[in-house]
């Protein structure tokens, strides 16, 4: 009789264990996965923002553009670890800063059709 009991017990505190463990392995990955598609989304969200604000940037509203382009290349920048497309980001940012000095010699639509196109390389590798 001992035995049995002895032999439920074991049988129940390794189901027990075996939960637990499980349990805590489960919630740590998806823990991890939903951080992930929260990032992803987010930087989806902030790219449609930025290309909406870049495709509407006209000589007449660029100093406003300007900011509101700058705050989402921050943020953009703060969630990738792409170096190449923090880089791609920071030199547009520029650009639109010397944009007023350099007028003639800056096809803005062409730089603003290099970001775009920067965004859909990183979209596509997520």
């Amino acid at each position: 009789m001992t035995a049995i009991i002895s032999t439920v017990g074991s049988s129940i505190l390794g189901s027990v264990a075996t939960k637990t463990f499980d349990s805590l392995v489960t919630s740590k990955y998806t823990s991890k996965s939903d951080k992930k598609k929260w990032i992803r989304e987010k930087i989806l969200i902030l790219f449609s923002e930025l290309t909406s604000e870049v495709d509407s940037i006209t000589c007449i509203n660029l100093e406003e553009k300007r900011t509101k382009v700058r705050q989402l290349i921050s943020t953009i920048n703060l969630l990738v670890e792409n170096r190449k497309l923090q880089t791609n980001l920071k030199n547009y940012s520029f650009i639109l800063d010397e944009y007023q000095c350099f007028k003639d010699e800056i096809n803005l639509e062409h730089i603003h059709e290099d970001l775009v196109n920067s965004l859909k390389i990183y979209m596509n590798k997520m």
